[in-house]
């Protein structure tokens, strides 16, 4: 009789302890998307995974490691239903049928940044209109802004577009003044700025010759979870419910504009009033 009690003492606290035991989960991230999610030496850096991994730290009940890829390969895999979740994609459910999504994590704002004597002789806020005669610069892949009257200006040689391939060469060529306007994302560019500045790029005049103008556009990233397969993943609700509990406590402390706060340090920009143009689309295809 004692060996029986025994046995099922050690079968009750065998289950206790399992059931106490965190269930693991890989969520999958964008790799090369600096400032909001990359990769550096294999691991998951940026802004989305700084929040994710404090949410994350809100949830017991899992343990939760993130794993960066390619975007296209960490889409593909949750189409095909072999990955649980991926951030950040922007809300698509005409694209994805295949993808479920957490609440927004983070909005993303589409600017556009101008020369400072430009933005003395303008009413920047006013884009396009006010734009006649200059030289836009955007990234190679950044979506067509999507203001009719933009495109109008644009067909009619009002206006002009350039394209580099990455931050850090549109801001140099405005600093040069080889284009008038930049526009991209106002984090990604407050961040590459961030890391010029600390390299000496800007040291004999600060950043004087730039000022921040209109936001044109906005997206939220969001978690995406996979529709497909959805057998392999039983606890999938019930994360949903924990993750959205843990961003809203998040949203509510503060916390998630003090981690943002962390990569758009910059306050060297020229204090502008912050317009609302006619229109741009995301900077990228997330």
């Amino acid at each position: 009789m004692r060996i029986l009690v025994t046995w099922l003492l050690y079968l009750v606290m065998h289950g206790i302890a399992q059931a106490q035991t965190p269930v693991s989960v890989t969520v999958l991230c964008d790799a090369s998307y600096p400032p909001y999610s990359y990769a550096e030496n294999g691991e998951a850096k940026g802004l989305y995974s700084d929040i994710l991994r404090t949410a994350f730290a809100r949830m017991p009940d899992y343990r939760v490691s993130i794993r960066p890829v390619p975007w296209p390969r960490g889409l593909a895999a949750l189409e095909k239903g072999t990955a649980f979740a991926l951030f950040p994609p922007y809300h698509r459910p005409l694209e994805r049928p295949w993808m479920d999504y957490s609440r927004p994590i983070l909005e993303e704002s589409v600017v556009a940044f101008v020369r400072t004597e430009l933005a003395q002789q303008r009413a920047i806020e006013d884009f396009p209109r006010a734009y006649v005669g200059l030289r836009i610069g955007l990234n190679r892949g950044f979506n067509i802004i999507a203001a009719p009257s933009y495109k109008t200006m644009l067909a009619a040689g009002e206006v002009t577009q350039s394209y580099a391939t990455d931050n850090r060469t549109n801001l140099l060529q405005l600093r040069r003044k080889r284009i008038d306007v930049y526009i991209n994302d106002r984090l990604s560019i407050l961040w590459e700025l961030q890391q010029m500045h600390s390299e000496g790029l800007f040291a004999s005049s600060g950043l004087d010759w730039l000022v921040e103008g209109p936001k044109l556009s906005s997206e939220h990233g969001h978690l995406g979870y996979t529709r497909i397969n959805e057998q392999a993943y039983p606890y999938k609700q019930d994360f949903m419910q924990q993750l959205d509990q843990a961003l809203l406590a998040l949203e509510h402390d503060g916390s998630i504009i003090r981690l943002a706060q962390r990569y758009s340090s910059i306050d060297l920009l020229p204090a502008t009033d912050q317009g609302s143009g006619e229109g741009a689309t995301s900077g990228n295809d997330l």
